[in-house]
């Protein structure tokens, strides 16, 4: 039975379940009896809330995913349960996060802060949008504005890190890369539901007079943002190729565009423009990440009925920088490391750019991103031993696209450096058993899993890798087995269902068959939406502009390539 909760529970055994703050900062210990359950203290307890899908009963036609925090936690290194993430980190959940322990009381915050700057906005709550701000601005997520492109005199283009002698000039056409890096959310940025959520990344060039040469991420005067920005927004669609702007998920389609940044990822904005004849320099770049929610679009349709006040803008970070023209002064020898830190932090750049690119299918830049960073990190040093397994990912995945050989070649070579330094890492191995089974090396592909199934029993891509491995080895009790402990960590896990059907059919289980083949069939490509979706993104190629990739062909995105 589903009750309001008690409050108090005094040593008696009675339960108070209407307390005063006052009550119960008088009484911690009762409180805490009341409220401190173990289940509490879990990401699963979260999770109740924070996964969900649209099923048939809803929408009439088939299931899909609309948001997972839960399980963006649990696949980044907050979780500590996969081997996956780029980098290792102390153990955080949803609770330590949003519930820090205050360090003069000793006890937990309740403010519970996240992104909802629109609560406390209309109710007139400022302590609470202070300490929603002030997560917002804590640094959890970067901007680096990283690189300029610039197209000389002869019609080539030259790349340049945004440090040091880097000169334009009037009547260039330049482009610059920022860099937005998730660096300490514990699950996607922006969270969950991105069709009302606003988050843009803002973009100004101003030359030495004041003159605007660009700005994109502009905010009009009626409230709404100019459609083309480098928004991290979500647009779901309907039967009719339209957007949803109501949150009326039940008459969702398909998902036409979904921008985000995972867990200890990153992503680039790419802003062109042209420097004009009678331009000054030096020319000042500032990149802003805002925030806010909800859109002004949601807004004025709630306004009709219930009226609310908007919600604000908050800056999370800003970054700035300037390039000179040619003769002017500051055109100073590229900025090197002085120091460990400073290679470091440089280090750190060059990887997150390459992250970037590399989510963005650009693997030929991404590889030269990351080689960058292998050259700055120590030798022998764990930073060493993640660019190497970087580089050797990006060689496999653009082994699709050129030379095979070649390239499983130059993955082979990094995989064996990385191993050299690091013969237990998780992540390298993980990625040998990959590159082994492009390989057809599969019992070596199995010794890395196995051993890595044991090692991170909760970790979904790796017996994910090892069913399918035992399934082309026709090992079925086996493949069984390992499917059925993928959906022990991920109930809703869409290939262990369907795989499970065709093995019970075998096994001549037909009722467990025919359970997960309903469970599996629900989740059918919709290639009706799938056309909808192009078309949709043909008619707005505004949405997209901003990727690194739109010069290289007619490719519209989604958010996970």
């Amino acid at each position: 039975m589903i009750a309001p909760p008690a409050l108090l529970e005094l040593p008696d055994g009675r339960r108070i379940k209407s307390a005063s703050d006052q009550e119960i900062l008088a009484d911690l210990v009762s409180h805490r009896r009341a409220m401190m359950r173990p289940l509490l203290k879990r990401p699963e307890f979260c999770a109740s809330c924070h996964k969900a899908a649209v099923v048939p009963a809803l929408n009439g036609r088939k299931w899909f995913r609309t948001f997972s925090v839960f399980d963006e936690w649990q696949q980044s290194a907050f979780s500590g349960e996969t081997v996956q993430p780029l980098s290792v980190r102390s153990y955080e959940n949803c609770q330590t996060c949003h519930m820090p322990v205050d360090e003069k009381s000793g006890y937990a915050l309740h403010r519970w802060p996240g992104g909802n700057t629109a609560i406390p906005a209309h109710y007139g709550w400022p302590q609470q949008m202070k300490a929603t701000a002030d997560l917002l601005k804590s640094g959890v997520v970067s901007v680096d504005i990283f690189a300029l492109s610039a197209r000389i005199s002869d019609g080539h283009e030259v790349f340049e890190r945004l440090d040091g002698a880097v000169t334009v000039a009037p009547g260039q056409s330049v482009s610059v890369d920022v860099v937005v890096a998730n660096r300490g959310v514990g699950h996607s940025f922006p969270a969950e539901l991105r069709d009302m959520f606003e988050a843009w990344l803002e973009f100004r060039a101003i030359d030495a007079t004041g003159k605007v040469l660009m700005h994109s991420g502009a905010v009009r005067p009626d409230g709404t943002l100019e459609w083309s920005a480098h928004a991290y927004r979500a647009i779901p669609i309907s039967d009719d190729g339209q957007p949803i702007t109501k949150h009326d998920i039940w008459n969702t389609r398909i998902g036409a565009f979904d921008r985000h940044i995972a867990a200890g990822r990153a992503d680039v904005g790419r802003f062109e423009f042209n420097i004009p004849e009678d331009a000054h320099g030096p020319i000042k770049l500032v990149a802003r990440l805002n925030y806010r929610r909800f859109n002004s679009r949601f807004i004025d349709w709630v306004n009709r009925s219930h009226p609310v006040k908007p919600s604000p803008v908050v800056e999370m970070t800003v970054a700035q920088t300037e390039v000179s023209f040619p003769g002017q002064p500051g055109n100073t020898a590229p900025a090197l490391p002085k120091d460990d830190a400073q290679r470091a932090a440089l280090y750190k750049r060059w990887r997150f750019y390459g992250v970037a690119l590399f989510d963005q299918q650009q693997f030929e830049t991404a590889a030269y991103a990351f080689e960058q960073a292998r050259m700055l990190a120590r030798r022998g040093s764990p930073e060493e031993v993640a660019s190497s397994i970087d580089l050797a990912l990006t060689y496999m995945r653009s082994e699709r696209a050129g030379a095979s050989q070649v390239a499983i070649a130059k993955a082979n070579e990094c995989i064996s450096r990385a191993l050299d330094i690091a013969p237990r890492d998780g992540r390298g191995r993980y990625y040998r058993a990959l590159l082994n089974i492009k390989q057809f090396r599969y019992s070596e592909a199995l010794a890395d899993l196995e051993a890595l199934a044991q090692e991170r029993p909760r970790d979904r891509q790796i017996w994910t890798q090892l069913a399918s491995l035992y399934l082309l080895q026709r090992r079925d009790n086996e493949a069984k087995q390992a499917y059925q402990h993928v959906l022990q960590i991920d109930p809703d896990g869409t290939e262990a269902h369907f795989k499970l059907s065709g093995l019970y059919w075998r096994f001549g289980l037909s009722e467990f068959a025919k359970a997960e083949q309903n469970h599996a069939q629900p989740r059918h490509t919709d290639t009706v939406g799938e056309t909808l979706r192009r078309n949709y993104l043909k008619a707005h190629p505004e949405l997209y502009t901003t990727w690194p990739w739109r010069p290289f062909g007619d490719n519209p995105i989604g958010s996970q390539p």
